[in-house]
């Protein structure tokens, strides 16, 4: 194969073999880039069933968008040869680096935690990778971990999940008597050829973090028969407690919940246990800074160092990205990772993710693209106000860029230069640190172009956006730092004043009538005389609004 061209794939080399399929290196010859090619091992070229399963190989993982998962490009014939088109993940196995000695407890709970949000996206899909296992993680030349070989991956039906999809036998068709997945790493119901779901995956991955942390595997015993028994029968040794000091026990309470031999003592996903994880790996921080002991870096930890910290030494700087596209994200989670001190906690597609994810995990920084459809990021700003700091990411957009220049916000523009971003994570740390607040109020202002009004009205409640078109809006009634907004029947509280509203609306359309109340014209029905000087406006709804002097000066204006 070697020496040969498929389609407009150079084949160069051969990087491995696996139970269906040889994975060579290629030269995309149209693009003049390297990839990845899996074909279907020597063997029968008409055997139907690894035909069927490559194609579903791609299928699955060609619908899975994520930093931390192996991309698919396409799958093609040439030649009499079916072949998928990937991502080349340059770096080291999870298994070698293993093999090298120890890890330290931040690292391994890093590459777990990297690993765990790759297969919560997966999960999140309907997709079960089903051979989930240290030879199956890439740790790349920017030491973040990524899943590959989703070749034994299972899409789920529709409907309930658990009573979805085919059996899964443990002994693959096309090799008689070879087990599918590695058997120490297989969960109790794939040995048993029974449904798998995610919580197989759970299991898995539940080996994969012992290992990463005892530095030995879990349920590897000398023979295959052995293994597969004591992935039965037998309970994992307990987690040595050296060098984890108190997130001893919420770990072993973890892998209890991973490797618990039936299904439904198990983490429903990887999503449930993500979190969790993501505490005890602050957790870890915190008790660093407090003095607490951890091993010291092996081999294996400095083979994959990191380029030196970007700012002084803090504690973690927690960030949160948020872009519509998944190249651009892709690109700022690998710059982030080569900057100590930093912990990626969520990626999100658009304005309404990044508002829920900010209320739910808490960053200290958003690195915030500004041209997203539903909410674009003023927008998201608006609604988060000054709870975190900012860097935006912007194609070239004049209205924007003048926001920025005029506020002194750091920005950055695409597609992004690395020394340009260390420059701004830097200034974004040490405006943290100062507790420098963001001119949020004048940003929005000069984002906006003279003399365009704004066409809806955000208001975030909790996690969730209320989207309010300005056509739907009676009136606004100002309450301290809130305004109250009535559209449609309800209420709605919304942290702004009444002025920073009034300024953004259609003054052909929107009338202050008294300090207190902004009125839409189109619901007027009349104006009442209460008194000498008292006036009060009827809308025609029934309510009634007072009307100062001013007020009434205005609306003559307009009747």
């Amino acid at each position: 194969m070697i020496g040969r061209t498929l389609s407009h794939y150079s084949i160069v080399a051969e990087i491995g073999k696996g139970g269906m399929g040889v994975v060579y290196r290629a030269l995309d010859t149209s693009l003049g880039r390297e990839v990845a090619i899996k074909v279907i091992a020597p063997g029968p070229s008409d055997d139907p069933e690894a035909q069927r399963r490559l194609r579903r190989e791609a299928r699955a993982a060609a619908g899975l968008a994520h930093p931390g998962i192996c991309v698919v490009h396409e799958i093609d014939e040439a030649d009499g040869a079916t072949f998928v088109v990937m991502e080349l993940v340059k770096g080291t196995p999870l298994q070698a680096l293993l093999a090298r000695g120890p890890l330290s407890r931040a690292r391994a709970l890093d590459i777990a935690l990297e690993v765990a949000e790759a297969m919560a996206e997966a999960h999140a899909h309907g997709v079960v990778h089903r051979d989930l296992k240290p030879s199956n993680v890439m740790v790349t030349e920017s030491g973040r971990a990524k899943v590959i070989d989703f070749g034994l991956a299972k899409v789920l039906r529709e409907g309930n999940p658990l009573e979805s999809g085919e059996d899964t036998s443990p002994w693959g068709d096309t090799d008689p008597g070879r087990i599918v997945g590695t058997a120490a790493y297989m969960s109790p119901e794939q040995v048993r050829g029974r449904r798998v779901d995610p919580r197989s995956d759970v299991f898995s991955f539940g080996a994969m973090l012992y290992e990463l942390l005892a530095g030995r595997p879990a349920f590897r015993r000398d023979t295959a028969v052995e293994t597969l028994h004591a992935v039965l029968k037998e309970a994992a040794p307990r987690l040595p407690a050296a060098g984890l000091g108190a997130s001893h026990a919420p770990l072993q309470k973890m892998l209890d919940g991973c490797l618990a031999k039936e299904p439904g003592a198990r983490y429903p996903s990887l999503a449930a246990l993500r979190d969790e994880l993501r505490g005890i790996r602050a957790g870890l921080d915190v008790s660093a800074a407090n003095g607490a002991s951890s091993s010291a870096p092996s081999r294996a930890d400095l083979s994959v160092a990191r380029s030196p910290m970007v700012g002084p030494p803090t504690s973690p700087l927690r960030v949160l990205i948020v872009d519509d596209e998944a190249p651009a994200r892709a690109l700022l989670r690998e710059y982030l990772g080569r900057a100590e001190e930093v912990v990626v906690v969520g990626e999100c597609a658009n304005g309404f993710e990044a508002v829920k994810a900010a209320a739910e995990l808490g960053p200290d920084l958003l690195f915030l693209d500004i041209q997203m459809p539903k909410l674009d990021g003023f927008e998201v700003l608006e609604l988060l106000g000054r709870e975190v700091g900012v860097v935006f990411v912007t194609a070239f957009d004049e209205h924007a860029l003048r926001a920025f220049e005029v506020n002194a916000v750091d920005y950055l523009l695409k597609p992004v230069a690395e020394d340009r971003f260390r420059a701004a994570l830097l200034r974004a740390r040490q405006r943290l640190q100062a507790k420098t607040p963001l001119p949020v109020a004048d940003l929005l202002t000069a984002s906006r172009p003279k003399g365009l009004p704004i066409e809806r009205i955000l208001v975030r409640n909790g996690a969730r956006v209320d989207v309010i078109p300005v056509a739907d809006l009676d009136y606004a009634e100002a309450q301290d730092d809130y305004v109250s907004l009535r559209a449609r029947g309800k209420e709605h509280l919304k942290q702004q004043t009444l002025q920073e509203l009034e300024e953004g609306l259609d003054k052909a359309r929107f009338v202050r009538i008294h300090r207190r109340y902004l009125l839409n014209l189109d619901r007027l029905a009349r104006l009442e005389s209460e008194g000498a000087d008292a006036r009060v406006a009827v809308l025609k709804d029934g309510t009634r609004l007072p009307v100062s002097r001013t007020g009434y000066q205005k609306l003559k204006a307009f009747l």
